[in-house]
């Protein structure tokens, strides 16, 4: 999903908007080769989604009952 919103806000001007909810508008690699380093602001937006994910998940599956 994040990646076809990214290539829609890139390929179409009035969705340009919505880039900033796709993580691939996060990870750059080319600029951060540009830049000579890494991009740290990027970095932790990714970091931060991913560890807020793990968290969600575990949330939500710790009440769930998987016993046969």
């Amino acid at each position: 999903m994040g990646f076809a919103v990214n290539f829609i806000a890139l390929a179409w001007a009035p969705a340009a908007q919505l880039r900033f909810l796709s993580p691939f508008h996060y990870y750059a690699p080319g600029d951060a080769l540009a830049e000579g380093g890494v991009l740290w602001p990027q970095l932790g937006i990714l970091v931060g989604a991913g560890v807020l994910g793990v968290l969600l998940a575990h949330l939500l599956l710790q009440r769930r009952d998987l016993a046969p």
